[in-house]
């Protein structure tokens, strides 16, 4: 397996024994970009080509299956790699303040069937959730007591079933049109596959993400925009990212969906919803080959030629 580490440019470094919650005493990188190379949310992660993966990102031997799932029994990147392989991405801008991921994922067979469309985790599916301060599992869950909810996550299922239906979960407001559209002032989701849309495929999940500090939770119905408080990213900052994945083989005699539920979380704090993996926001990377920032004119036409695949 790899070894994990964290990059530490020019004075900044971080303690790992310090800082690490779940999985234990792991940091990750999040790439900056720098300004005006941001990636363009659409679904395709050849932005991130640039950013050598082996640094930065997460690979499905880095993940533990979740106990309770088909995958019961099996180790830390013991999956089966013909049914199901992922690469998470993620990256950060100190200049529009965003924070930004591109996850794919190879499936021998993608399936959207669920008879519920509520119950996204019975499909290929995808659960992520961070939280921006860099607090414990008991910090969170006593926070929680008093209705300041300091974590913040995506529940998602794509591409939509026939009939509309809850394709996307976000615990915030769950089913409310402003926050669940796919793109609004604090997100952005666009997705792509290649091969077969129910077969054999390599799906990318593109994601551009504001930050939140808090939301006030227990509100129901009444909960809108100003319930939410942003928050704002710096260098040298630790936040928590937990990314989860279900690979559903389909149907089972016994009710199960086979292939399992795996997560960058070792489960040991609160699952994937705590979102307790240790990210550290790196400065620009000098040693990346970052190409020119294109021009205006230069970035209409990429963006010409980019619509027509």
């Amino acid at each position: 397996m790899r070894k994990i580490q964290m990059i530490a440019i020019g004075v900044i470094a971080v303690s790992t024994a310090v800082w690490a919650h779940d999985p234990p005493d792991e940091v990750r990188n999040a790439v900056q970009f720098p300004p005006g190379l941001e990636p363009t949310i659409d679904g395709d992660c050849s932005d991130w080509a640039v950013v050598p993966g082996d640094q930065y990102w997460t690979f499905t031997e880095d993940l533990f299956p979740l106990h309770g799932h088909e995958t019961e029994g099996l180790g830390r990147g013991e999956n089966d790699a013909s049914s199901f392989q992922t690469t998470y991405r993620v990256g950060w801008s100190a200049s529009t303040g965003q924070l930004y991921y591109c996850n794919s994922v190879f499936d021998d067979r993608h399936v959207i069937d669920r008879p519920d469309s509520y119950d996204w985790y019975n499909d290929d599916s995808n659960e992520y959730f961070f939280t921006t301060r860099h607090l414990s599992e008991q910090e969170v869950r006593d926070l929680l007591e008093t209705n300041v909810a300091a974590y913040w996550g995506f529940n998602y299922a794509l591409p939509k079933l026939p009939d509309g239906g809850f394709w996307m979960v976000i615990g915030m407001c769950i089913g409310c049109e402003w926050l669940d559209n796919g793109d609004n002032e604090w997100y952005t989701l666009v997705h792509g596959f290649e091969g077969e849309e129910f077969g054999e495929s390599t799906y990318h999940y593109e994601h551009r993400i504001q930050p939140i500090d808090s939301w006030t939770s227990g509100l129901g119905e009444d909960f809108g925009p100003s319930d939410i408080t942003p928050a704002t990213l710096s260098e040298g900052q630790i936040i928590h990212i937990t990314f989860g994945t279900n690979d559903d083989d389909g149907a089972r005699a016994d009710g199960s969906q086979g292939g399992g539920h795996w997560s960058s979380s070792s489960g040991l704090v609160g699952g994937t919803w705590l979102g307790q993996g240790d990210y550290f926001l790196e400065p620009i990377n000098p040693s990346i080959n970052w190409p020119e920032v294109a021009t205006s004119v230069e970035s209409e036409s990429w963006g010409r030629i980019k619509a027509q695949f």
